[in-house]
């Protein structure tokens, strides 16, 4: 179960890196263009934006992002349980203290969106992406090797010391 839970972590950080460079270009192509909407009288094929549209755009992104970041604490919640490798339970840990950290930033992007757009913030969203991709890997390779220890194990052995690097 764990190893599928990974196999979606690592779609969903790939998704969620282009949900938000789309949600990021949109927002900061509303912006620039109610700027200089207000100076000419040239709209883009009858579209107009203002800074209301970038306000929506940037509540959106940050309702998808609050789904992505609770799916993120979840599958740290269980790789932390169900996993019993140090190296899942560091990552584990540092995962939900990130995912924790962007939980209450995008409350805080979704409370205000004219003081805080998405596209500002962009930037830190896509390193947590890539940071939640590596661990989700690590993740689903220690949830492998995990799984493969405990089945070819039938009787326990005490004191038996792991040769994994990742695991000292």
């Amino acid at each position: 179960m764990n190893k599928a839970l990974y196999i979606v972590g690592i779609v969903f950080s790939v998704v969620f890196m282009m949900i938000g460079a789309y949600y990021s270009e949109e927002i900061s192509y509303a912006r620039w263009n109610s700027y200089f909407s207000s100076y000419s009288t040239y709209s883009d094929y009858g579209y107009s934006y203002d800074y209301s549209a970038a306000n929506d755009l940037t509540v959106s992104a940050g309702l998808w992002s609050l789904f992505f970041i609770l799916c993120f604490i979840a599958i740290d919640l269980l790789g932390l349980l169900k996993v019993k490798t140090k190296t899942v339970k560091i990552l584990s840990i540092i995962g939900l203290s990130l995912s924790g950290i962007f939980l209450l930033w995008t409350f805080a992007v979704i409370a205000s969106p004219g003081s805080i757009s998405f596209d500002e913030v962009y930037p830190a969203w896509a390193l947590y992406c890539l940071t939640m991709l590596a661990f989700t890997i690590v993740g689903l390779i220690q949830a492998v090797r995990f799984g493969k220890s405990s089945r070819n194990q039938s009787a326990p052995i005490i004191n038996q010391r792991s040769n994994d690097i990742l695991d000292s």
